[in-house]
């Protein structure tokens, strides 16, 4: 099978390959002797530009020797991704979506994130994290303190990008007003905002939680953009639940508009510093 059009299931599957053939400890060049395909094959399927067929993914995930459980979520990927894509939303509702919207991330060359009522993922202490895992734990997952540090462990690890990419947050100034694990996690929490907002490379401004003509006003909404003509992927993230992706050139620029209102509804940076600083001197 030739060339195939970036759908998000291809991007999402090529995503996962990558990632197991890099913990198997392969190169490209071995991977794709295994399918009888040349290097620059393999490089269409790892970045969503080609699929395999069933056969020749069945040989891939024998050669990174990946567990059965793995492998039969790793080809039902393959079956979606081999199918023709009529609908512009595609929900992941297979296991391992979070780890997936980890490629993504890793992939991307900037990323707005936009959150309502609670710090982004990317910039919270464990303390913060932990706490929110609490909250849920025994409700959306099976009561399990390795349950909630797996999870953390991961948020955490996500956010090792902050030192590789360009990033845009915005979250509403009532997220400030949350004790989230308590005074002092929150007192280290905006002191660690303050210290993410002195990175080059990171952008962190305010909204006024009230302001009626904020157009996002239900939650969590991310944009990421790539190099080399990729086209972006804008993700609604469920705390609870499978996230939604689309790529359609339609829905991507209505989700750009949605942030360049944010931008221009949010307080500068300087002022949504001297906003976190008197919260952090209030507290």
């Amino acid at each position: 099978m030739g060339q195939a059009v970036q759908t998000m299931p291809r991007r999402l599957l090529g995503g996962e390959l990558k990632r197991l053939r890099r913990a198997a400890g392969k190169s490209l060049d071995d991977s794709a002797r295994v399918i009888d395909k040349d290097r620059s094959r393999l490089i269409k399927v790892e970045d969503g530009r080609s699929t395999l067929k069933a056969d020749d993914l069945e040989s891939l995930l024998s050669f990174y020797e990946v567990a059965e459980r793995d492998r039969k979520k790793v080809l039902a990927m393959g079956v979606e991704a081999r199918q023709r894509q009529s609908k512009r939303a595609y929900v992941d509702l297979l296991p391992g979506a979070l780890s997936r919207i980890a490629d993504l991330e890793s992939a991307a060359s900037s990323i707005a994130y936009y959150d309502r009522a609670v710090i982004p993922g990317l910039l919270q202490l464990p303390e913060y994290t932990e706490a929110q895992m609490v909250s849920g734990d025994g409700i959306w997952w099976e009561a399990s303190y390795r349950e909630r540090s797996n999870r953390t462990a991961f948020r955490l690890e996500r956010q090792k990008l902050l030192a590789e990419k360009e990033f845009d947050f915005y979250f509403t100034e009532d997220a400030l007003n949350i004790a989230v694990g308590g005074r002092d996690v929150m007192r280290r929490q905006v002191d660690h905002l303050l210290a993410a907002s002195d990175r080059p490379n990171v952008s962190l401004r305010l909204l006024d939680a009230t302001d009626p003509r904020n157009p996002c006003q239900q939650g969590a909404l991310v944009l990421l953009e790539f190099d080399l003509g990729t086209p972006r992927v804008g993700l609604l993230p469920v705390a609870y639940g499978p996230s939604t992706y689309l790529d359609e050139p339609a829905d991507t620029e209505a989700i750009a508009r949605c942030f360049q209102r944010l931008s221009a509804l949010a307080y500068s940076e300087e002022e949504s510093r001297s906003r976190l600083e008197a919260a952090l001197e209030a507290m």
